[in-house]
């Protein structure tokens, strides 16, 4: 019963009071967040790095079935514990029906993005600057989102920075992507700026030859890449010499048997 649950959770709570800081509030963290409303799940450790002596790295996994309203109270919940036991700058990350991932924030900004977007029907999953458990400094988080269908893929990249921003967030130099369920058409850009040139050849060479796979690159020193993949040796040299007209775009094309 969950009021056992609670008083046990209690209990452990105290006996765990003296351990060492960092060990105390992610073990701390974990008992709280097992207890709550819709969560499945807890995995924390402390954090790594030793110039941060008193945080927590912690994935939470949420039943999908929690309402915005009751997400954002869950999120806004665990910030504040966090900090209650002794976790300073902790890097909380939900997971909500094994489809939307987040990091915590104090302002709600990232848990406000993901609500946006799950209230979307063309949106089947993403994340906001989630990191997983085993990611590395070198891994950028950034926002990435999954549509169900090619055909939504136009203009999902706009619906992604709007959801950050009208959250009050800013998507200055973030990775953003947005890409089909399945993988095989994808569009990375950083903030507001996508490749929209590269979109552009897409289009017009999925005007004239069927492509199985693109993904349009917008590259950190500005420049644009579309990467497509056709299925003849004759598709593939139709889509060169369209790509004539975009010179500004490095095109790659792989043909599949």
């Amino acid at each position: 019963m969950k009021w056992v649950r609670n008083l046990l959770a209690t209990a452990l709570l105290v006996a765990l009071s003296g351990c060492a800081p960092v060990a105390d509030s992610a073990a701390q963290f974990t008992i709280w967040a097992s207890s709550q409303e819709f969560v499945a799940s807890v995995e924390s450790d402390p954090m790594s790095d030793e110039s941060v002596s008193s945080s927590v790295h912690v994935h939470v996994v949420i039943d999908g079935a929690i309402t915005d309203d009751q997400l954002t109270a869950l999120a806004s919940s665990a910030w504040a514990q966090a900090g209650e036991f002794g976790a300073s700058d902790p890097q909380i990350n939900f997971i909500v029906g094994n489809a939307w991932g987040f990091s915590l924030d104090e302002a709600g900004v990232h848990v406000a993005a993901v609500n946006a977007l799950r209230a979307v029907p063309s949106f089947v999953a993403g994340t906001v600057e989630y990191r997983p458990l085993s990611a590395t400094s070198a891994v950028p988080a950034g926002v990435h989102a999954i549509v169900g269908s090619q055909a939504a893929l136009r203009g999902a990249y706009d619906i992604v920075v709007a959801a950050v921003v009208d959250a009050g967030g800013s998507v200055d130099g973030v990775p953003i992507t947005a890409s089909t369920a399945n993988g095989a058409f994808t569009i990375l850009g950083t903030g507001t700026q996508q490749p929209l040139t590269a979109i552009g050849l897409w289009q017009s060479i999925s005007g004239r030859i069927l492509i199985s796979a693109a993904n349009a690159t917008l590259t950190s020193t500005g420049t644009e890449n579309l990467e497509i993949t056709v299925t003849s040796a004759e598709d593939r040299a139709t889509a060169e010499a369209i790509a004539t007209d975009f010179p500004d775009v490095a095109l790659t094309v792989t043909v599949t048997a």
